[in-house]
C-alpha cells in the first residue's frame, strides 16, 4: 500500500492482472491481424491514400497500449501488446511459395509497419509505472533524482 500521497492503493488480484495482461495479449492480435487487411483499404482524396491501416496501427496500439498499462500499472503492460502484434503481422507480411503477399512494400505498409511498432514502445516510456520496477527512481516532492553537487575541489581523499 502507497500512503505517500495520501491515498491507500491496493494491490490488484493475480486474476485481475492475468485478465489484463491476455486482454492486451488478444487485443494486440486482433489489431495485427485486421491492420494488415487493412492497409490497403482507406479513402483516397486527391488520388493519394489514407489507410485505414495505418490508422488502426496508431490509434488502436497508442489506445489499447494505454488501457492495458493503466489496468496492470506496469510498463510491460503496453509492451504485451507488441509482443503479439508482431509475430502476426510478419507472418503476414511474409510471402507465400505462390507468391501471395498481404502486406506490400509500400509506403502506407512500412508506415503501418513503423508506427505500429513504436507506438506500445513509446507509451510504456513515456510517464513512470504505479507499480513494479523502474529503472528511473520517482522524485519526491520536487527534488531531484541522482547525486546532487559534489564536493568541492581538494576535498578528495587524496588531497
Amino acid at each position: 500500500m502507497n500512503q505517500d500521497s495520501g491515498r491507500v492503493e491496493c494491490e490488484p488480484s493475480r486474476l485481475f492482472l492475468g485478465s489484463a495482461y491476455t486482454f492486451g495479449w488478444l487485443a494486440g492480435l486482433a489489431l495485427g491481424f485486421y491492420g494488415v487487411f487493412l492497409v490497403p483499404a482507406g479513402p483516397r482524396p486527391g488520388g493519394i491514400l489514407i489507410s485505414a491501416g495505418v490508422v488502426l496501427a496508431l490509434v488502436g496500439n497508442v489506445g489499447v497500449a494505454m488501457l492495458v498499462r493503466w489496468l496492470t500499472g506496469t510498463r510491460l503492460g503496453a509492451m504485451i501488446v507488441l509482443a503479439a502484434w508482431i509475430p502476426i503481422v510478419l507472418v503476414f507480411a511474409s510471402s507465400r511459395p505462390e507468391g501471395d503477399l498481404l502486406l506490400r512494400a509500400s509506403t502506407a505498409g512500412y508506415l503501418f509497419l513503423v508506427i505500429g511498432a513504436t507506438a506500445p514502445v513509446v507509451v510504456a516510456v513515456l510517464g513512470s509505472p504505479r507499480r513494479g520496477l523502474s529503472a528511473i527512481p520517482a522524485s519526491r516532492s520536487g527534488s531531484r533524482p541522482g547525486p546532487g553537487p559534489g564536493p568541492g575541489p581538494g576535498s578528495g581523499p587524496g588531497s
